[in-house]
């Protein structure tokens, strides 16, 4: 996989929108036009990436977010911040999902004060169009934290049923390499730093499982070996 480290004065995300005039990005959500502030939102585009096509079918577009580098909660102006975040993201969507898409969101190395209230989100998928609600195939979440799927968890009454079976979670990087092995995402290092502490853990679980299917295995076939001789 092609591991590259993002940072928020990375060059691609500094080169400027085709469709950016005077410092603006103008478009339409919810049939009303809007001003994206793209001054504001600079220091945070780096959270919105795309990794191609499924090489399967050469279609479904791949989208990355990082939540790394999502804006600290704690800023004054972090609602404005996160709504022209959000206008940014929806933006990019609709030019580059034409038909389906998956979305994969890094959660690894994101501190609960970057990490949005759930109402905020509620909010933003309620802005969503159809067409993107209905494409979106999939959500793997990388590097879940209890704490993370607790939340999910308790936020399925607000969102479809459909919506929730799309969540994935993916608790390290070699998981994430088997599901996409054909498409390169671009890692910060800060998150490979912390899928380091999660692979200790769930390597070593998944480890610890399979050896217990082989010993049940082993026990079933010998089993069965006796009774036959029987």
């Amino acid at each position: 996989m092609n591991k590259s480290i993002l940072r928020p004065t990375s060059k691609d995300y500094s080169d400027i929108d085709p469709d950016e005039e005077n410092g603006v990005i103008s478009c339409m959500i919810e049939n009303n036009q809007v001003n994206i502030d793209v001054k504001t939102i600079s220091p945070f585009k780096c959270i919105f990436g795309s990794a191609g096509k499924l090489q399967e079918d050469q279609q479904t577009a791949i989208i990355v977010i990082y939540g790394c580098w999502l804006p600290d909660r704690r800023l004054r102006e972090y609602r404005y911040i996160m709504d022209q975040l959000f206008y940014y993201i929806y933006h990019k969507l609709e030019k580059l999902v034409t038909n389906d898409y998956v979305l994969i969101y890094f959660h690894g190395a994101t501190p609960k004060h970057r990490t949005p209230e759930l109402k905020i989100l509620r909010k933003y998928y309620q802005m969503i169009n159809f067409r993107l609600r209905k494409n979106l195939r999939a959500i793997y979440v990388v590097h879940p934290t209890r704490w993370l799927r607790a939340v999910i968890a308790l936020s399925r009454p607000f969102f479809s049923n459909k919506f929730y079976h799309k969540v994935h979670y993916l608790f390290t990087i070699s998981e994430l390499e088997r599901e996409f092995p054909h498409n390169p995402v671009s890692i910060p290092i800060i998150i490979e730093q912390t899928d380091w502490l999660y692979s200790q853990k769930y390597d070593r679980q998944n480890a610890s499982i399979k050896r217990s299917i082989e010993r049940s295995t082993s026990q079933q076939f010998g089993g069965h070996g006796h009774e036959s001789a029987a």
